[in-house]
């Protein structure tokens, strides 16, 4: 339960932020892979790039439009049109670029890296047809002092403008649906493209349904002509992330149509790459699950069931935890973690880690040891420490055990390879060994007898292994002559043993009354003596009331 529960949170952080773009991390509050050396400065001048940027936006959401038309290089001709510009580059930032103000200098002097002297690029528009126009802010320099005092947005960036704000949210629809509609909605998304997003997520579902059906129907039919059912099985089990996969796929299309802007744009983009990243982590794990089952019914035809019981789903859990290691590197990676870094690093952490994790690397070894040395299997009946019962299942920490009170004990693995352990699932046949005590009255004659008996009923039984049959007189305890009897049985299963020894001691005290003999109990012989030297018959037993002679 545990391992599931660590991939299914490695899968959702996967499916949270996989193959984010640097303006979607800084939106987010995540680091960006390389921030440069301006970005990461925490000192930003009033008089750059990134200060004038932040007050553009600043004055446009707060619909101050003539302050924010201050940062715009307009021309004389287009004075008038100040704020419609000013508004319309608002929108045009919202809708084409995701913006990270954090990635834009900090600097008086701007960007001096990127070659352009004079400016710098904020970011790029991709027109429809396949051209890039840089979005350019460019310095301008005070009348008096000739210093810079402040970046505004280049003419040629402002002269672009009505040309994008045109282009913007399908402009072939612009004259086929209703004017309200081309207002913004909720995250700058027009109203028409939220109607289009309700839309798109049945149809989505509708395809991948249809394209997961068809793709099955062709599989399925060349998996029935193949001699192996193993094709048929794992079909049926990759049905679910073949969906998923397929619906991720059908996202990007659909909503290419809608236009969205920027920033819900990439939202979208990074949930799809998020779903086929999930899709083909869910597909490996239905992957495990199957070639475990396959394994272990495998096993059970070979006669090798107990044991495949005990290894398959251990090898299973480690495969697991394997797989959301791995998903748990990737998400880091996308999310713009260094993880040769974080490997690098834990060469140097690694003394704290084995110290905070001793127990756990420990009873990790421990059920890779028990494994190896095959001390045991699911079902078998052991003895360990203090603690006997049958085993339920072997874990990658512990190890259960249901004891003859039907309690369940767990044993850390790493304890328990430590421990003597006594399996009786490994016996070939089992001892039955017992002492009879009969009383001292009995004769050297009647003792032969029994024994000779004895032996005869152990030999007789179709199931007695034959090789080693003892039955002696052992010794001559207070209160009884001692019979020692030894024998094997040919069975594993312990109820049948105990049925076998239940006749077994039923048949010894047959032997023993029909030969005239009796069981011994501890007891004790006291004498009386009388005044005139006289004894009494010995009174024995302590059952037995005293009586005087």
């Amino acid at each position: 339960m545990r391992v599931r529960i660590l991939i299914s949170a490695a899968v959702v952080v996967l499916a949270a932020g996989l193959s984010i773009s640097p303006q979607a991390r800084a939106q987010l509050g995540l680091p960006t892979r390389a921030p440069s050396a301006d970005s990461a400065s925490s000192i930003v001048s009033p008089a750059s790039p990134r200060a004038s940027l932040e007050a553009f936006l600043r004055l446009a959401e707060a619909s101050d439009f003539e302050g924010a038309a201050a940062y715009l290089s307009i021309p004389a001709a287009d004075r008038d049109r100040a704020a419609t510009l000013a508004r319309r580059l608002k929108t045009i930032l919202e809708q084409r670029l995701a913006i990270d103000v954090r990635a834009v200098s900090g600097a008086v002097a701007g960007d001096t890296t990127d070659g352009d002297i004079g400016g710098d690029r904020i970011g790029v528009i991709t027109s429809a047809t396949g051209r890039e126009d840089p979005v350019r802010m460019v310095r301008l320099a005070a009348p008096s002092s000739g210093g810079p005092v402040r970046w505004v947005f280049s003419q040629a960036t402002v002269g672009r403008i009505d040309d994008w704000f045109d282009n913007l949210g399908a402009p072939w629809l612009r004259e086929r649906i209703p004017r309200t509609l081309l207002r913004d909605g909720p995250l700058n998304v027009y109203y028409w493209q939220w109607i289009g997003l309700g839309l798109a997520i049945p149809v989505v579902l509708l395809l991948a349904w249809g394209l997961g059906a068809v793709l099955r129907n062709l599989l399925g039919r060349i998996a029935r002509h193949t001699v192996n059912d193993w094709d048929d099985a794992l079909l049926e089990h990759l049905r679910g992330p073949f969906r998923l996969w397929a619906a991720s796929l059908a996202i990007g299309p659909l909503l290419s149509l809608l236009q969205l802007n920027a920033r819900v744009d990439g939202v979208f983009t990074s949930l799809t790459r998020g779903l086929v990243l999930l899709s083909i982590f869910w597909g490996l794990l239905r992957i495990i699950r199957l070639a475990q089952d396959r394994v272990a019914n495998a096993a059970w035809a070979t006669g090798q069931g107990t044991q495949a019981r005990t290894l398959v789903p251990l090898l299973g859990n480690f495969l697991r935890v394997a797989l959301a290691i791995i998903a748990l590197l990737v998400a880091l990676a996308q999310f713009g973690y260094p993880v040769g870094t974080l490997l690098a690093g834990l060469g140097i952490g690694g003394i704290a880690v084995a110290l905070a994790a001793q127990k756990t690397v420990e009873h990790l070894f421990g059920s890779v040891s028990l494994a190896a040395d095959k001390a045991f299997r699911v079902g078998d009946w052991v003895r360990a420490g203090a603690s006997e019962g049958e085993v339920e299942r072997v874990g990658l920490r512990s190890t259960s055990i249901r004891t003859v009170d039907r309690t369940v004990v767990r044993i850390p693995n790493g304890r328990l390879a430590d421990e003597r352990i006594e399996t009786f699932g490994e016996r070939d046949r089992i001892l039955l060994r017992t002492d009879i005590d009969l009383t001292y009255n009995t004769t050297p004659e009647q003792l032969d007898r029994i024994c000779n008996a004895l032996e005869a009923a152990l030999r007789a039984h179709p199931m007695v292994f034959a090789d080693i049959v003892r039955v002696h007189v052992v010794g001559f305890t207070d209160s009884a002559i001692r019979i020692n009897v030894v024998s094997w049985f040919l069975t594993t299963d312990l109820q049948e043993f105990l049925r076998i020894r239940h006749d077994m001691l039923l048949t010894f005290m047959r032997i023993i009354s029909e030969n005239g003999s009796s069981f011994a109990f501890p007891s004790r012989t006291v004498y009386h003596i009388q005044q005139d030297g006289a004894t009494t018959v010995p009174i024995t037993g302590a059952s037995t009331p005293a009586a005087n002679a």
